[in-house]
């Protein structure tokens, strides 16, 4: 008999993949490579700016994959339900705080169609479970925000990408410095709503968190994990395990995204697992 060593990484992979299909989401297998110009004008949307490219035999410029959910809209199907498709694959991009490209490994699940308030409320309870899967005996936790409300104080603000860097961080004396808006800096402090009644979203993070009260002692509602209005538009989230210093999960709500690429009426939802860092616990 076979006795199969698998690094830690590769099991995570193999349970999460039995989860996703456990809730009916579909493989998806795509190419490591787009024409660049796919890529070129939606830069916004990318973790890395930088793109790792190569010419073919036929002369076009191609890029090696730096995102998977782009690639995921851009070859699903277009139709009047929802699209549940979960993915086990890498990515080519310089990841923060490093100097050189990277293959990065990433399972996650993308919902997309005329999304509902459960479609929302499963893929927060699969990102929560995704984490429950790979953590074993660590302890873990799920940060969620509303990019919506932070996008509605923000609104007409010329220092936004400044202002979001600094509530990432909690630095509430340079948020102080800037003049942010009082709300901003309110929620750095750790306030988990915005008092003023202003503010109307059409997400509703209370009603997604209301049908999740049994994972109530593994979830946060803390806004410095709102970092880029460009990407997401909804809730928001991040993973963290105790033992691993940087996030292991990020997803959230990209409407926006399906907009720009010609899905005006559908929403998305979706997030990644980041295999390498499991290997750390």
């Amino acid at each position: 008999m076979l006795n199969l060593r698998l690094r830690p990484e590769e099991k995570a992979a193999l349970n999460l993949r039995a989860l996703y299909e456990d809730y009916h989401y579909k493989y998806y297998r795509m190419s490591r490579f787009e024409e660049y110009d796919f890529y070129a004008d939606k830069k916004d949307f990318l973790t890395s700016k930088r793109i790792l490219t190569f010419t073919d035999t036929n002369g076009r410029l191609m890029a090696l994959r730096p995102d998977v959910t782009l690639s995921i809209i851009k070859h699903s199907r277009v139709f009047d339900g929802i699209q549940k498709f979960y993915y086990d694959e890498k990515v080519y991009r310089v990841p923060k705080n490093a100097n050189n490209f990277q293959e990065i490994s990433q399972s996650g699940i993308e919902c997309i169609g005329n999304l509902t308030l459960e479609n929302l409320r499963e893929v927060v309870e699969l990102a929560i479970l995704s984490l429950k899967t790979i953590a074993g005996e660590h302890k873990y936790i799920l940060d969620i925000a509303d990019a919506g409300i932070i996008a509605e104080i923000l609104r007409g603000s010329e220092n936004k990408q400044e202002i979001l860097k600094c509530l990432a961080e909690k630095n509430i004396h340079e948020l102080q410095n800037m003049n942010a808006p009082e709300e901003i800096i309110s929620l750095a402090e750790g306030e988990e709503k915005i008092s003023s009644t202003k503010y109307n979203t059409f997400y509703f993070l209370d009603e997604i968190l209301e049908g999740l009260k049994k994972y109530h002692d593994v979830i946060r509602v803390d806004y410095s994990v709102v970092n880029n209005l460009n990407y997401y538009n909804g809730i928001v989230f991040r993973g963290f395990i105790e033992g691993i210093p940087e996030s292991v999960l990020s997803g959230g709500q990209y409407d926006t995204m399906m907009r720009l690429m010609g899905r005006k009426d559908a929403k998305a939802i979706g997030f990644a697992v980041y295999l390498d860092e499991i290997g750390r616990l």
